[in-house]
């Protein structure tokens, strides 16, 4: 593989580390991908040690979101400064044009936060079928069809692409995203094989080695990703998901451990979901496991549900505790721990009742928990799969941003953009993990209460034990080469109501409140600082492997 600047030299990390102290968190994520651009856009103006890596980042960017204007502006640029080929340049110069979406633009805001669906879908496809409007519209829409779940809508954005002659080539770069996003890692790369590489040589690599490593071909995907790593060893990601592929951690041996081993599960009136997630928990490795159900005060079947559950399990290995009210999630999780008389040595999963688990799931949370002594938490990487959505990241590792003016607690759940190549398939120390599914020490929660019960009914209290933990000298640790699928929307995608809307920001006011400015100043530092010492070292053990 030949890419235009492959004989840049590697990130200088001493001078990253100055301008860019959150270079080592990753690339994705679009927010974090247009920071990291700006930044190291103006930090290669005055240090030449940084110049040729800006441009390979703004080809980077370009590829990973090829609707983005503003990125497709910034590789046309590197590519005329760095000799890019004549395609390369027409296409970034076509995609980079965009016209003014005039009086629409602010009529979108409301429709894209708007609970109907169909009316902004509809809005969006009327834009994109006329000439004159779609090269504005195109971002936004696939954006829009990946959060909201629309093959169809991501179809017709990648169909007016065809209608642009100078836009063609771009149309099967976009259709292999779909692929992946709604058909699977198989179809994609069938679909891969129609991407021209000239244009998308690194996209092409990428989502190569993803579909090759999903789909069961291990050694192929290390081989393309070797190719790729070697020309683009530059980028943190993929140091990072190389180091992965080569140094897995061992799984853990559950009939082994040194204490008590539990599952906990908390359900209210979701009958249906329940007994997906106890399908797919009783098929997996639970070695001596004890799984207890918080029934939180349901009216519906969730009783007769665990009854039948409890067949698939081991005598004895299967509890229900029946609450007459639902008394919300952080009381939820307190009352599974004090019910099941947790000890300091035990090891407690929280699994939500809307998941389905892979068979490995325990042994690798727990494996990944055992390895970090100082971890008190491992959590995993979250796919979306709730009916029709698109297979994208809901959660991977948070991180830590320093405190702004409007939030002293500024989370980065680290994902995105649009369907995961890969680059989130890593396994690395961090403040905090999604609490979806995630394994915790029986120390972190013997005593008190350890989820805020203000948090009620739900949202945060995982996070906020996390950081307290986190404070404290603790860490989590995040083990993203395991997936968990999530049937549910996720976050603020749930609140459609102005009292559920209401309620999200009332618990960001209480995050915010728990925990000071000045304190999260530090520990947003200690994350970075942790983050680049990570980053370090497994680039130089990537090194020394790939010679």
């Amino acid at each position: 593989m030949k890419h235009e600047n492959a004989d840049r030299r590697d990130a200088p990390h001493d001078a990253l580390r100055r301008v860019l102290p959150l270079w080592a968190f990753g690339l994705e994520g679009g927010w974090l991908a247009r920071h990291q651009a700006a930044a190291l856009a103006r930090a290669a103006a005055d240090d030449s040690r940084l110049a040729g890596l800006d441009a390979a980042l703004a080809a980077w960017n370009f590829e990973r979101a090829p609707l983005d204007a503003a990125f497709a502006a910034s590789a046309l640029i590197a590519a005329r400064r760095g000799g890019g080929a004549p395609k390369r340049r027409a296409l970034c110069a076509a995609l980079a044009r965009t016209v003014d979406p005039g009086r629409d633009a602010g009529s979108w805001p409301a429709l894209r936060d708007g609970a109907d669906t169909a009316v902004a879908a509809g809005f969006l496809a009327t834009r994109l079928a006329a000439p004159a409007t779609a090269a504005a519209w195109r971002a936004k829409a696939f954006d829009f069809a990946l959060a909201r779940g629309l093959p169809a809508l991501a179809r017709a954005v990648a169909d007016s692409l065809g209608h642009a002659p100078a836009l063609v080539p771009a149309a099967p770069r976009v259709h292999a995203e779909i692929a992946l996003a709604w058909e699977g890692p198989a179809a994609c790369l069938d679909a891969l094989a129609a991407v021209d590489t000239t244009l998308f040589p690194r996209f092409h690599a990428l989502a190569t080695a993803h579909c090759l490593a999903e789909t069961g071909r291990a050694t192929d995907a290390l081989a393309v990703l070797r190719s790729l790593w070697r020309t683009e060893r530059w980028h943190p990601g993929l140091s990072l998901r190389l180091h992965a592929l080569l140094r897995p951690l061992p799984q853990a041996d559950l009939d082994i451990l040194p204490g008590r081993l539990f599952v906990f599960l908390y359900t209210w009136n979701r009958a249906p979901l329940l007994e997906a997630t106890l399908e797919s928990l009783a098929a997996s490795r639970l070695g001596p496991a004890r799984v207890v159900v918080l029934d939180n005060g349901g009216t519906d079947d969730t009783a007769a549900v665990c009854r039948k559950a409890a067949e698939r399990f081991a005598p004895g290995h299967f509890d229900v505790v029946r609450l007459p009210v639902n008394v919300g999630a952080p009381a939820a999780r307190n009352w599974l721990a004090a019910v099941s008389g947790i000890g300091a040595s035990d090891l407690a999963a929280y699994v939500d009742d809307d998941v389905s688990l892979p068979p490995q799931w325990l042994t690798r949370l727990a494996g990944a928990l055992l390895a970090t002594p100082d971890a008190d938490v491992a959590g995993t990487r979250i796919v979306a799969a709730a009916p029709g959505a698109a297979a994208v990241p809901q959660a991977a590792d948070v991180r830590l941003l320093p405190p702004d003016g409007a939030h002293s607690v500024r989370p980065l759940v680290n994902y995105g953009p649009g369907p995961d190549l890969g680059l989130l398939a890593t396994m690395r120390p961090c403040p905090s993990v999604c609490g979806c599914c995630h394994v915790l020490r029986g120390s972190a929660l013997a005593g008190g209460a350890p989820f805020d019960v203000r948090f009620s009914p739900s949202q945060f209290d995982d996070l906020a034990r996390d950081l307290r933990g986190y404070l404290a000298g603790r860490r989590a640790v995040y083990a993203g080469d395991l997936t968990v699928a999530h049937h549910q929307h996720a976050g603020a995608a749930q609140a459609k109501t102005a009292a559920a809307r209401g309620q999200l920001r009332g618990a960001r006011c209480k995050l915010d409140g728990l925990f000071p400015a000045d304190v999260m100043a530090v520990a947003a530092k200690r994350d970075a600082d942790t983050a680049w010492e990570e980053l370090e070292i497994k680039q130089r053990e990537v090194a020394a492997l790939t010679r």
